[in-house]
């Protein structure tokens, strides 16, 4: 079994699949973002904010949201 990760310590370019959302951040991270547990993320891009991947959406995600964000990586 793999460990768990917040997103922000995903490999830019590494797919993870979401397995925890904080319970204080999950209905905002819901409703700005659509992410939810069992989709699969990818960060695209790090810079002041992260251009992340959320199943076939791509987003911008600030840093503060980042690391409420539980991922498992995932190998194809």
């Amino acid at each position: 079994m793999q460990d768990v990760l917040t997103l922000q310590e995903l490999p830019m370019g590494q797919m993870g699949e979401i397995v925890d959302l904080t319970e204080e951040h999950r209905q905002a991270i819901y409703q700005e973002f659509g992410a939810s547990v069992g989709m699969t993320v990818m960060i695209l891009h790090k810079a002041v904010d992260w251009l992340v991947q959320i199943g076939y959406s791509q987003v911008d995600m600030g840093s503060k949201y980042l690391k409420h964000i539980k991922v498992r990586p995932v190998t194809l």
